[in-house]
């Protein structure tokens, strides 16, 4: 079959704060000890979406930067999010998040507004 592939999981062309500072994805973080970009990857990892995650959320159009110990650091934080999974009541909360107009938060860019309209 087809796999989606989330380029840009947590926002594109730069990290979307409304995804990092989402009240539900900080409590549902909160309970794993987990960061709101650990939430929204884990939640596409489990939806079967292949992902492109980046060593930072230091990214904008044409610029990404990661050196050094916090690079590695970063990355290896990243490496985790298989080690811990979420549940369906947790799944089927974020998946029913909206932003903006009303489009599924975790695939909507300012970049394609309206881009899951039927």
């Amino acid at each position: 079959g087809i796999r989606t592939f989330a380029y840009g999981a947590v926002g594109e062309p730069g990290p979307s704060e409304e995804l990092l500072l989402s009240p539900i994805l900080e409590k549902i973080g909160d309970a794993y000890r987990r960061s709101t970009e650990e939430v929204a990857l884990r939640w596409l990892l489990q939806s079967g979406v292949a992902v492109s995650v980046r060593p930072t959320t230091n990214f904008d159009l044409g610029i990404s930067s990661c050196e050094g110990a916090l690079c590695e650091a970063e990355l290896e934080k990243r490496s985790q999010i298989f080690g811990w999974t979420l549940s369906k009541k947790e799944i089927k909360k974020i998946s029913a998040m909206t932003s903006p107009d009303g489009n599924p938060t975790l695939f909507s860019s300012s970049g394609c507004p309206n881009a899951f309209v039927r």
